[in-house]
């Protein structure tokens, strides 16, 4: 044992524990350094003045980050060469041969085809529709055709059918893209553990930078419009299917590649027709997770030129047309809800004997669907375009609600936010903000040593000094105090609601409906309804992000309590226990792993929604990555989303090592 080991072993043949004097002397320096650490960032609210370049790291010693960021992507964007060919043509070439997927499904649904001269136009409506429903009988019963043929009519009915085909057909394309990519890397990472172990550190930084900062360096290589919306969105989708894809090969029996290779394969046919095959129920999980983070960036990427339903609502909220905007979020939603189902119902569908006359028939039912009105719509106008008299509009009876809402409660939110904001925000970040970097370097550097050993404590403090030195100490100190404020508030929703899942069947079952509606709506929708009634600010991105972040502490939190072995908890009942002292000190200490699992993924959806509440008015690093876009300052996105990244790495890592519970190693 190292002399950082912190946790103690058993006793060789006491069964008991007995920590070494090695590890209780290093368990006592660790604290030691974490009560300095922690005195160290209370001095500014003891009254104690520190010395100015241990509170905020002077400008002299900065450095240039900022400015090497912008001057390194500037120079890969305009100068930098591959042989003869500069770097610039490649990437506008192969944004020039992605977009010709997009725009076929483009012309095919909605503006229609030019083919040698001869102009077609885009598939009636009915035929879209009729093929989604088809699509979600074969695969989940009637009552999901219901959902996706409904979801379309929608958006027809509300006059969003252009826009809502546009959002698809970019979705499809950034899918189909975003599965290969990252199918590609699962298999590379599953061949090469090293290469699995060098891509695993970059995936967590895909995930964890915030979107906006994507949206520069993309507009550099790929210029402005709906193809650099759709490699942001293949950027920010791959990861999962890459990481489930790798997870999902290892779990395939070693003994279907022995045999397949025993028969003559080759290592390619061992792959394509043996594993890949055994895997892909797994992997349709992978898929299912890159369609709906690419609804998620629906919105986003409007920023950067990509038309569809996110530019609908967008601009509906640029110029305060709400009720538009919660009639396209509304239609986002439906869309969202109805491909989730969709993707679960492939992805959890097992094949039958039959099913390949059973798949034919369904082939000629989805063909006919598609033909028969494109034949009958030359003879009927109303099917090749949804008329117009046919639509309806609710946005107008939704302005006038919310304005009548916004009279009938002003005061009373009024009130609210003044009250919140005095006792709650103000003080928080006040305190967030009067803490040293020095101090904060120093507690995260001491609660890597104590969880984790020198590495963790090393590799947290690197990157804590990072955010310290890099420029951005007093924004990322904003995003912090939301952050805090958020994971609290959501935690002390949803761990009580997720005990009484974990108790109650009933009550689970009615939270999942919930829950599973929750996490399917795309983030920006949350801002819809607190920009309706709260406005812009602080307290509206509060709301937002506890709202969307409750459901993992929920989840988790339920799951954890369950897997609790009964056995363990009757023996503590039959000894005498009451019920919430085997709660207390049986099944929360059991549970523990499950439970800071629950407060990580927390925090990581805390972080997903900070991003998206740069456009309501927050200040921390996620304004710094979307005014970076309408400034065109490369260098501020790049390092402000990299400081962003590495707050969310560090509590990451922390709360892991706390989870794991494992001895710190050399």
């Amino acid at each position: 044992m190292t002399a950082l080991e912190l946790r103690s072993e058993p006793a060789t043949g006491t069964g008991t524990t007995s920590p070494t004097p090695g590890a209780g002397l290093a368990r006592h320096l660790a604290l030691a350094f974490l009560a300095v650490a922690i005195l160290l960032c209370l001095l500014p609210q003891l009254g104690v003045e520190m010395p100015p370049a241990l509170a905020a790291i002077p400008d002299r010693y900065l450095l240039p980050w900022r400015q090497w960021a912008g001057d390194a992507l500037t120079y890969v964007a305009k100068e930098s060469h591959i042989g003869p060919v500069m770097v610039s043509q490649i990437t506008r070439g192969i944004a020039g041969v992605i977009l010709q997927p997009m725009l076929l499904l483009q012309g095919l649904v909605s503006k229609g085809l030019t083919i040698g001269g001869v102009e077609l136009p885009p598939l009636p409506w009915p035929s879209v529709v009729l093929a989604s429903a088809l699509l979600g009988l074969r695969f989940g019963g009637a009552r999901l055709a219901l959902m996706t043929g409904g979801a379309l009519l929608y958006a027809a009915l509300f006059g969003l059918w252009d826009a809502t085909m546009l959002t698809l057909a970019s979705v499809v394309v950034s899918v189909a893209f975003g599965v290969l990519l990252g199918t590609l890397l699962g298999v590379l990472a599953f061949r090469h553990p090293r290469i699995d172990r060098a891509l695993q550190p970059l995936y967590d930084v895909m995930q964890t930078v915030p979107i906006f900062a994507y949206l520069v360096p993309i507009l550099y290589l790929f210029g402005f419009g709906p193809v650099g919306a759709m490699m942001a969105t293949v950027i920010y989708a791959m990861p999962p299917m890459a990481r489930v894809t790798t997870l999902a090969l290892r779990g395939v029996p070693a003994s279907i590649g022995e045999a397949a290779a025993m028969a003559g394969c080759t290592r390619g046919q061992v792959m394509r027709l043996a594993l890949l095959p055994s895997a892909l129920p797994k992997m349709m999980i992978g898929v299912n997770q890159v369609l709906m983070l690419s609804l998620t960036m629906v919105i986003i990427a409007s920023v950067i030129g990509a038309d569809g339903l996110g530019a609908v609502v967008l601009k509906a909220l640029q110029s305060l047309k709400i009720g538009r905007g919660l009639e396209a979020g509304l239609a986002i939603v439906l869309v969202a809800i109805a491909l989730d189902r969709l993707g679960q119902a492939i992805a959890e569908r097992r094949p039958q004997h039959g099913d390949a006359a059973h798949s034919r028939r369904w082939a000629l039912a989805f063909a006919a669907a598609l033909i028969l009105p494109c034949l009958l719509a030359p003879a009927v106008p109303a099917l090749a375009h949804w008329p117009a008299e046919w639509s309806v509009s609710t946005a107008s009876w939704w302005d006038a609600r919310i304005a009548q809402m916004n009279l009938a409660f002003a005061d009373t939110l009024r009130e609210v936010k003044t009250y919140v904001f005095l006792w709650l925000l103000r003080p928080t970040k006040l305190f967030f903000l009067s803490v040293p970097w020095v101090g904060a370097v120093a507690l995260v550097a001491a609660l890597g040593l104590l969880l984790g050993g020198w590495r963790l404590a090393l590799s947290c403090g690197l990157l804590m000094l990072f955010v310290a030195g890099c420029g951005f100490w007093e924004p990322a100190q904003l995003s912090l105090y939301l952050i805090a404020i958020s994971v609290v508030l959501a935690l002390l929703i949803g761990m009580p609601l997720g005990v009484v899942c974990a108790a109650s069947p009933r009550f689970n079952a009615g939270m999942r409906v919930v829950l599973d509606t929750i996490q399917t709506l795309p983030s920006f929708v949350y801002l819809i309804p607190v920009i309706m009634l709260l406005g812009s600010g602080d307290f509206p991105a509060l709301i937002a992000i506890v709202v969307y972040a409750v459901t993992p502490a929920v989840r988790f939190t339920a799951d954890a309590l369950r897997h609790v072995p009964g056995e363990i908890v009757e023996a503590a009942q039959m000894s005498g226990a009451s019920r919430p002292q085997s709660f207390r000190w049986v099944k929360v200490p059991l549970a523990r792993p499950g439970l800071l699992l629950a407060v990580n993924q927390t925090v990581m959806m805390a972080f997903g929604m900070l991003v998206i509440t740069a456009l309501i008015g927050t200040k921390g690093l996620e304004s710094d990555t979307l005014i970076s876009l309408s400034k065109a300052d490369p260098g501020r996105g790049i390092i402000a989303g990299a400081a962003m990244a590495f707050l969310a790495i560090i509590i990451d890592r922390l709360l892991r090592a706390a989870a794991g519970g494992e001895p710190a190693r050399p």
